[in-house]
């Protein structure tokens, strides 16, 4: 799999496999946070640290400028809608955007950390069966 795919099918950026969230609609509103404490596939801590994901604020305002900016020109001055009604569609959209940029903002973060290794997994599964045999 592809990081581009991996990001919007919100992968393990350590193996691009396990899943980053809990459960994969984001409308269930109050699991949208949720997230596995280790990847299923390759044992990667998806928080490393407390308040780690603070960072995520940035990734998402940069997504929110990105948003702003392409309804600006699509609508307020392609259509030439007025203030008012650009405002009102700009403010419905992002209401409805919230879970996605949310999560995808997460995404992002975590994947600015962690690069892609091919044998995680293999590495993972090793370290699972060297341990059973120690204990």
């Amino acid at each position: 799999m592809k990081k581009s795919m991996a990001i919007l099918s919100m992968k393990c950026p350590r193996c691009y496999e396990g899943d980053l969230f809990i459960n994969h609609s984001p409308f269930p509103l109050r699991q949208l946070h949720k997230m596995p404490e280790h990847c299923k596939a390759c044992g990667l801590k998806f928080n490393p640290e407390p308040g780690f994901y603070t960072g995520a604020m940035y990734v998402s305002y940069a997504i929110n400028i990105g948003l702003f900016i392409t309804s600006f020109f699509a609508l307020y001055i392609g259509l030439k809608l007025d203030v008012v009604t650009f405002l009102l569609i700009y403010g419905i959209t992002l209401l409805l955007l919230f879970p996605f940029v949310f999560r995808y903002s997460r995404t992002l973060f975590l994947y600015l950390f962690y690069d892609y290794k091919p044998q995680a997994k293999q590495d993972y599964l090793k370290s699972l069966h060297l341990y059973k045999h120690a204990s």
